[in-house]
């Protein structure tokens, strides 16, 4: 199980989504890249599953993980256990699991992971003498398990010191990895092996085994995508999106490397059972609609009886085996899509609404949901349901053609034939083979129709004054787009895409392949972009990405140019970053004091504490300076002295430190900034802090989250009204722990950031 572990988001330069990691029946082309059978999507409920703790298990594990209905499981294989003797190894454990699961046609995930006290200590293998070791035993558990189905994965979560003891070391795991996958390969050519399964999706670390060679050793990618509470599953899939765009820098050629949700839950010490009940589906469904073959949720049984402590609580049935509602909603799931193949999310309804079509031969189901508010959303007059249940297996009444009213538990349907004009497209164009799509993306990128029914069907939709149909054209023309070879011919697609009146989905789809594409003549079409809250980080990624593209010119007015157009939409760090680091290598080093404020975020602060916060009470305490402002004001409380100082962040997003200033402990920090403006104005404030905020805008609260959470940038939007001359800015940051930092970015109403230049009072 992982520890909470703040690793920020790590973004490397936009790749193309399309080269998507799974692959999907009917979206073959004779190029497309080569990805492991045992890693292609498939049917449910091959990729879902859960984490266990067991060999022998017991009836009720064996009976209820059954009647499940899983495929697929997570299990260590535990080196220091079956090698007591050097070269001597007691596999029946692990014999009888397998025994058990193939009985059950449930796959298996087996980790390769944690040391031997035979060798280096019983530490993480560091020596020479260890690897070697390892080498052996890999080798006997490849050869005995060959032909097994197994999927063999390289450690648990080796960034982490609790796991790679005694501390997290990239070089010593790679050094590892190349020593153990030589190993396997020789005994069984056809495993399956994957790696890092680092805790949460730790870009860092995956980046720096990246550059060492891990993908040209594995199969797949694991990452353990955990996060806070308030923070829902869905909240991986942009994640997902820059992972995918990461490996494809550094793939081989022609082999498709996909991600593996490979450890995630929800626990129920923090949340409601009610809740967890509802994440569940709801990851396991946005993972299959984002090309995710396997989610392994963590855990299958609670670990213990303590209600208050986090590592008893992530099962899906209690310690005593009595169902949560997150097995009887696994439970539902898996029966009700039996055998049914997932698809890509459509673009259909609001931003937060999830439609995601599953498909087998003829038949059609549908799963929905909101990340917001409960509301209706109109699927057609014409939309026929044959049976519908909620994500608990009571079934629903919905009528042909009604509204359905969607919420944040998953409903599915059944749907009958004839299908909607809109859902027929989509679904046509998704399980089009790449020549036919080829045929009609040219056709439609040079606005020639074909004269045949699908051609007639898209045309007139692109025409319709029905907005549904009309949005579904646009995303069916964004699927055929993808399955071309000619940039420059989905380009033209991909643009008319982006400059039409198709929805905030859909745009999202065709920005990101341009970003990829990197082409100047898209520059008109995205700036734009930059200021819609939804579409700001794909459209940063493709200012990035030029960028890149004119240092390698060595026109470094014109990349810094797109540096700035970058960072005035990025919400993660990295890519800009990316850029930066290209420009000082090249002798072009950016003054970033001077360019954080031209793109509007506050860069001067006077920053006061540490005050306590113990259990969380730090965070409704009003310590002084929410009474006053005295910057020679101090305060002690037992250990802790809080007193000013001033604090001037040296990076591009005036991230203040706090961790660097008073360590990564529960406690409080205010932070205060003065604002010169030279007139009054409506604005807005973006807020992004680790853990939670609160701040108040001329001695006024404004805004209010103490979520635990890591840092992203501009993540919380603050409508205020700015004071011409001096308005007073106060932060109080309190942190549950880790990590600890802020930032505070300030924008017009539109969402474009001010040029602060000159008017931030130091």
């Amino acid at each position: 199980m992982f520890k909470l572990r703040v690793a920020f988001l790590y973004v490397l330069l936009i790749g193309l989504l399309v080269l998507n990691c799974g692959v999907r029946d009917g979206q073959k082309s004779q190029n497309s890249p080569r990805i492991h059978p045992a890693l292609q999507i498939k049917t449910v409920p091959a990729g879902l599953g859960v984490n266990i703790h067991f060999y022998q298990g017991n009836k009720k594990d064996l009976s209820m993980l059954e009647e499940s209905g899983v495929g697929i499981v997570r299990m260590d294989v535990s080196w220091a256990g079956t090698e007591k003797s050097p070269g001597e190894y007691d596999f029946s454990p692990h014999d009888s699991l397998i025994s058990n699961l193939e009985q059950r046609h449930i796959r298996l995930v087996f980790i390769l992971d944690y040391g031997n006290p035979l060798y280096d200590d019983g530490l993480a293998p560091k020596s020479e003498a260890g690897r070697a070791a390892w080498a052996r035993f890999a080798t006997a558990l490849a050869k005995r398990y060959a032909g097994k189905n197994i999927i063999w994965e390289l450690w648990n979560e080796p960034n982490t010191d609790k796991f790679w003891r005694p501390k997290s070391n990239v070089d010593d795991y790679m050094a590892w990895s190349k020593s153990v996958v030589p190993a396997i390969r020789q005994a069984d050519p056809q495993a399956c092996i994957v790696a890092p399964a680092v805790s949460r999706i730790d870009f860092s670390f995956l980046q720096a085994c990246f550059e060492r060679g891990l993908l040209e050793l594995v199969d797949g990618v694991t990452v353990h995508p955990y996060r806070s509470p308030e923070h829902s599953p869905e909240t991986a899939l942009d994640e997902y999106n820059l992972l995918k765009l990461l490996i494809d820098q550094y793939r081989p050629k022609g082999k498709g490397i996909p991600i593996l949700s490979g450890e995630w839950g929800y626990n129920t010490t923090v949340m409601s059972r009610s809740l967890q009940g509802k994440y569940l589906p709801r990851q396991w469904l946005g993972n299959m609609s984002a090309d995710i073959p396997i989610s392994i949720w963590y855990d299958w049984h609670d670990d213990g009886r303590d209600a208050n402590e986090p590592e008893h609580n992530f099962g899906t049935v209690t310690w005593d085996y009595q169902p949560k509602p997150a097995y009887i909603a696994m439970k539902t799931l898996i029966q009700y899509f039996q055998g049914f193949r997932p698809l890509d999310r459509v673009g259909i309804g609001e931003v937060n609404d999830f439609v995601v079509p599953f498909i087998k031969g003829d038949k059609v189901k549908l799963a929905l949901w909101t990340t917001g508010e409960s509301h209706s959303i109109e699927l057609g007059e014409d939309l026929r349901v044959a049976r519908a249940m909620d994500y608990l297996g009571k079934p629903l009444n919905v009528a042909d053609g009604q509204k359905i009213v969607i919420d944040d538990g998953p409903r599915y349907l059944a749907l009958a034939r004839p299908l909607p004009l809109w859902l027929d497209l989509i679904l046509e164009a998704q399980q089009m083979d790449a020549d036919r799509a080829r045929a009609y993306a040219m056709a439609f990128a040079g606005n020639k129709e074909r004269n045949d029914p699908y051609s007639k069907k898209l045309g007139d939709a692109l025409k319709s004054d029905n907005e549904r149909e009309k949005n579904a054209a646009q995303y069916a023309l964004s699927v055929l787009a993808g399955k071309l070879d000619d940039s420059q011919e989905a380009l033209n697609l991909y643009h008319r895409i982006l400059k039409s009146d198709a929805g905030l989905l859909v745009k999202k789809k065709a920005l990101t392949a341009v970003a990829i594409i990197a082409s100047q003549r898209s520059e008109p079409i995205v700036e734009p972009l930059l200021r819609n809250t939804y579409l700001s980080q794909d459209a940063a990624c493709y200012f990035s990405q030029l960028a890149l593209k004119y240092l390698q010119k060595n026109d470094f007015k014109t990349a810094k140019k797109l540096l700035i157009s970058s960072a005035k939409g990025a919400r993660q760090r990295y890519m800009t970053e990316q850029v930066l680091t290209k420009m000082k290598e090249l002798g072009q080093a950016v003054d970033v004091n001077a360019l954080a404020a031209q793109i509007g975020f506050i860069n001067s602060w006077w920053v006061v504490g540490p005050f306590p916060n113990a259990n969380d009470r730090g965070e409704k305490t009003s310590y002084f300076p929410e009474k006053s402002i005295d910057f020679s004001q101090t305060q002690k409380f037992d250990s802790l002295i809080a007193r000013w100082q001033k604090v001037r962040p040296d990076n591009l997003w005036g991230i203040v430190p706090l961790a660097d200033l008073y360590g990564r402990k529960q406690e409080v920090a205010y932070a205060l900034a003065r604002l010169n403006m030279p007139r009054e104005m409506d604005a807005v404030f973006k807020i992004g802090s680790n853990d939670g905020v609160v701040c108040w805008l001329n001695g006024k609260k404004v805004h209010e989250n103490f979520a635990s959470r890591i840092l992203t940038i501009d993540e919380d939007v603050v409508p205020v009204h700015l004071e011409k001359g001096i308005n007073r800015i106060l932060l109080k940051v309190p942190n549950k722990g880790a990590n600890w930092e802020v930032c505070l970015r300030v924008a017009d109403q539109k969402g474009a950031p001010l040029n602060l230049s000159g008017k931030i009072n130091r």
